[in-house]
């Protein structure tokens, strides 16, 4: 309900129908004649947990996606007043040519920091300036013993390569702003290509708040007292 009522208060009627009965491109691509696209939209095709997904999209197919839910901070054990939770980072199954494609096109930034950084915008835009992000063991599929490696490598290594440590709940819990390692630790012969990933993605991040704060109303930013 809380999230909801958050994008509700956030976002215009029509914008916010757009998103939850189909996807809104926040920022496209074209390179080499593909079209990559980064876009938002519900989660799911039937809505139980309010999930909203920025998804990034191959030649209109959607290859990779990251969702979230916007919670109180005390969900997470968080000081903040709200927090974005990440719930689901996930490829599509058959789409790892895609995924390729894109990651190359993309100055090899791979889909997980891509949608960070997406979701980073969508923060800044909306005023929140922490995110959460579930461990594998809080993933409730039924199938979670079998899936044990690929689960704790898409969330738990991914929070942990950003140094990111679980908080007392098990969330991992971080700032919106995310800080980079040191250039002085990259390997000789990597500072470049390091400097023009860290550049992309704060071309994302800053396409996806622009898109946004054209819509946000400013006092909207503000939890209702």
């Amino acid at each position: 309900m809380h999230h909801y009522r958050r994008f509700h208060a956030l976002l215009p009627s029509n914008l916010l129908s757009r998103i939850l009965q189909g996807n809104v491109t926040l920022h496209d691509i074209r390179e080499d004649g593909q079209h990559f696209a980064i876009s938002m939209g519900l989660s799911r095709p039937w809505d139980k947990e309010g999930e909203i997904s920025l998804n990034l999209e191959v030649n209109g197919e959607i290859v990779f996606l990251l969702s979230f839910t916007i919670v109180p901070g005390w969900v997470v054990q968080s000081e903040a007043g709200e927090v974005l939770l990440i719930s689901r980072i996930q490829g599509t199954k058959g789409c790892y040519r895609e995924i390729q494609l894109a990651t190359k096109a993309m100055y090899d930034v791979a889909p997980s920091p891509l949608l960070l950084a997406a979701l980073q915008g969508v923060a800044n835009a909306f005023g929140i300036r922490e995110f959460a992000g579930v461990s594998a063991a809080r993933q409730s599929g039924p199938d979670y013993e079998e899936h044990t490696a690929s689960l704790e490598q898409a969330y738990d290594s991914f929070f942990s390569q950003l140094g990111i440590a679980p908080n007392a709940a098990g969330f991992y819990l971080s700032s919106i702003s995310v800080e980079d390692k040191p250039l002085a630790s990259i390997k000789q012969g990597h500072k470049l290509r390091t400097r023009q990933r860290r550049a992309f993605k704060r071309d994302i991040q800053m396409a996806c708040a622009a898109y946004f704060e054209e819509f946000v109303q400013v006092s909207s930013r503000e939890l209702p007292a």
